[in-house]
């Protein structure tokens, strides 16, 4: 059984079946018995994995979801196919729980040779495939990986149409198959690519007729907010573009389903996200807090609460929960977050619950989200209208929140872009902070209003006690558009389009509505949109400067004894920053361990020649936190020696407690008298492993390692 199993996939991927799909609907049945077929025929299947189906309905569309499970718990396995009522193969998954053990091998098969099978698969599941779809580039790779995730995108007419796509996932050591994932329009037209604007003039359509804006955005360093301007795109890029034709404003969809009027509103959104990681305090904790802060008590907050008129809460409304904790992305404010509960009654079907949070220091209400009475659903009717439902939101905001709203801007296109006027049963109306006379996005007030009962259901206040700079030495909208094209390319794609193009276009609630496609110019959606306010360089959202992703490809390796292994690491993102590799130089013990944390599960800074202290020493504690690096060994500078790198790779290895034991180690190594005393077993185990050449006739212990001799060390550790 074990030996059919591990057939390869691509010698099946050769067979074909023709089976007519006529009739699926008609005979389901039947319908289901053929998409059993086309499954097996392209799948090799155990026969004693236990099977079971269920039927949808997709975009008018059947859908066989067929199953396989093992019955060996030892070794987990199934095996998922969704196909469609014409046969075609929507999505395969393969899992066995040995294909996911984390190891620190390098991998059997290459990217390349796992691109040449992902080519294979995707023929052999659908021959017409490979004509239409393209393979997307990927730059790096990760050595914790199982699994290379390779993605073809849609081409049309040379162009590419990036909502359709096909994924591809291959396993690392086996080449076998163990994910596809077809994401696929059927009935498109797309529209000629003849008389298509030059890059040119799209640049000046998109600067006449989208253009850029001013706004303040925000980063977090150590705890600290710090404010910054930029010049960013006014509207979103993945939802607008350029008419590659007419060089008008083009409204697109990213994806094919709307936002679903049950989403959790914006608001909700950054309460919940303000609650995360909340450590709850006890009683001596939260009485100490408050004495060294003048906090006010969760009774104190209990009260404000109730005694707020726009929240009305009903006297029979119990207080749940309460818990006080910092108001992200603040470290010096706290709120009391509180939860309400007010039994179901005569009128209501459902219990009525009211989240509201309380500034600890002011005394504020800073958000609140509470339910509405579950009506008749024959009776449930929006009323449609928008105008109305924001004059109820000024109203509230003047009256209550007079000191914001004073220093807000309505944001129109943020509100009411996807708004369906006939449908939606909630509004959100979002208000961003002016400072400085420009948008600061991430501050404001919003609003959800319920668009049956007539009454406001949400509200947050986001607002940083922050300094802003000036923007009195801004380069201006027109230079900025400049410095965007110098460093950003406009690219022309297809894209879906909304049935009715312009920014008050009716939100788009059944996919099988959204059937035209567009030949835009957008902006690469492979880099960021933020450009310094005085300088216009390209800055990632975080406010720091941006850095593209490329290729490593040093260009001193040639010839190299070590370069196989520095370039076999590279393309498993095993590397270190900069042009040149400078194989012959002595390596630091920063460097090295920079290449061995790329091995682990290492997430941290990536560390540079301009990496700064807290970095490396943010690496450090990881290293120190896995046992690799010891109390008092730390030397960032320092050059590497050859018995150093050992002990730090069998400590990795997790063989240090091993290689500690005294006098059990045979070392053949002439110099074996020049180790360090304790560092005999580490030298023997990297012996025995193949990591160093045992065959050599010294180890020479205190030799510095050179950067290509670690590139060979670690490309041997990762194979033993």
């Amino acid at each position: 059984m074990k030996r059919k199993i591990a057939i390869i996939l691509s010698f099946v991927f050769i067979l074909t079946l023709a089976i007519p799909t006529g009739g699926f609907a008609a005979n389901m049945d039947k319908a289901l018995e053929n998409a059993i077929k086309i499954a097996k025929t392209k799948f090799t299947v155990p026969q004693d994995y236990k099977f079971s189906s269920s039927i949808s309905t997709e975009n008018k569309k059947n859908m066989f979801n067929l199953n396989w499970n093992s019955a060996d718990t030892t070794e987990q396995g199934s095996i998922n196919v969704r196909i469609d009522e014409n046969g075609t193969i929507i999505n395969y998954n393969k899992y066995l729980q040995s294909d996911y053990i984390q190891t620190k091998k390098l991998p059997k098969f290459s990217m390349q040779e796992a691109k040449t099978k992902a080519d294979a698969y995707i023929k052999g599941i659908d021959s017409t495939l490979p004509d239409k779809i393209k393979y997307e580039e990927s730059t790096q790779n990760n050595i914790m990986d199982t699994s290379y995730y390779l993605t073809y995108y849609r081409v049309v007419n040379g162009v590419p149409f990036y909502n359709d796509s096909v994924t591809v996932n291959i396993n690392r050591e086996t080449g076998a198959l163990q994910g596809y994932y077809r994401q696929w329009t059927d009935n498109l037209t797309f529209p000629a690519v003849t008389g298509t604007l030059s890059v040119k003039k799209a640049q000046e359509a998109y600067s006449k007729n989208l253009g850029l804006k001013l706004i303040y955005k925000y980063s977090n360093t150590d705890d600290v907010l710090k404010a910054f301007a930029v010049y960013t795109p006014i509207y979103d890029n993945g939802n607008y573009g350029v008419n590659a034709l007419t060089g008008e404003l083009q409204r697109t969809s990213n994806n094919y389903y709307a936002m679903n009027d049950s989403a959790m509103t914006t608001a909700q959104s950054k309460n919940i996200q303000g609650a995360a990681g909340v450590v709850q305090l006890n009683p001596d904790e939260l009485k100490a807090v408050q004495n060294a802060s003048k906090l006010m008590s969760y009774d104190e907050a209990e009260k404000t609460a109730r005694s707020s008129k726009f929240l009305n809460l009903a006297a029979d409304s119990k207080l749940e929960s309460y818990y006080l904790n910092n108001n992200w992305p603040s470290k010096e404010d706290y709120v009391w977050s509180l939860q309400f509960k007010k039994p179901a009654g005569d009128k209501t079907k459902y219990d009525d619950y009211t989240s509201v949070t309380v500034n600890a220091k002011t005394g504020e209400i800073t958000s609140f989200y509470r339910g509405v009475p579950v009506a008749d659903s024959t009776t449930a009717k929006p009323n449609g209208d928008l105008v109305t439902a924001k004059a109820a939101v000024d109203a509230f905001l003047q009256e209550y929140y007079p000191q914001y709203n004073r220093q807000v801007q309505y944001d129109k296109l943020a509100s009411e872009s996807n708004v369906n006027v006939s449908t939606d049963t909630t509004y959100n109306f979002i208000y961003s902070r002016i400072v400085n006379g420009i948008a600061f996005p991430d501050n404001g007030l919003n609003v959800t209003y319920d668009n049956v009962s007539g009454t406001i259901t949400g509200f947050n206040l986001t607002w940083f006690n922050i300094a802003f700079p000036s923007v009195d030495k801004a380069i201006g909208i027109a230079t900025a558009g400049e410095k965007l094209f110098g460093n950003v390319n406009l690219v022309l794609n297809y894209k879906s389009e909304f049935n009715n193009n312009n920014i008050e276009a009716i939100k788009i609630v059944n996919p099988a509505e959204i059937s035209k496609v567009a030949l835009v110019y957008t902006l690469d959606p492979n880099k960021p949109l933020f450009l310094e306010a005085n300088t216009g360089s390209l800055l990632n959202q975080d406010g720091s400067t941006y850095k593209e992703t490329v290729k490593v490809n040093y260009s001193d390796i040639k010839g190299n004894a070590a370069e196989k292994q520095i370039m076999v690491l590279a393309d498993n993102g095993v590397y270190l920053e900069g042009a040149q590799f400078m194989p012959n130089s002595a390596i630091t013990q920063k460097d090295f361990l920079t290449l061995l944390s790329k091995t682990l599960s290492y997430y941290g800074p990536v560390i540079s020649a301009k990496s700064t202290g807290k970095d490396i020493d943010e690496l450090y504690a990881f290293l120190q936190r896995e046992g690799i690096v010891k109390t008092g060994e730390k030397a960032p500078d320092s050059a590497v020696t050859r018995e150093d790198a050992v002990k730090f790779l069998i400590r990795a290895l997790k063989y240090d407690k091993v290689a500690d034991i005294q006098g059990i180690f045979n070392i053949s190594f002439k110099d074996k008298a020049s180790i360090s005393p304790g560092l005999s077993g580490y030298v023997a185990i990297a012996s025995g492993f193949g990591i160093v050449d045992a065959k050599s006739a010294k180890f020479n212990p205190k030799a510095k390692m050179t950067r290509g001799e670690s590139a060979i060390m670690i490309y041997n550790y990762l194979q033993s």
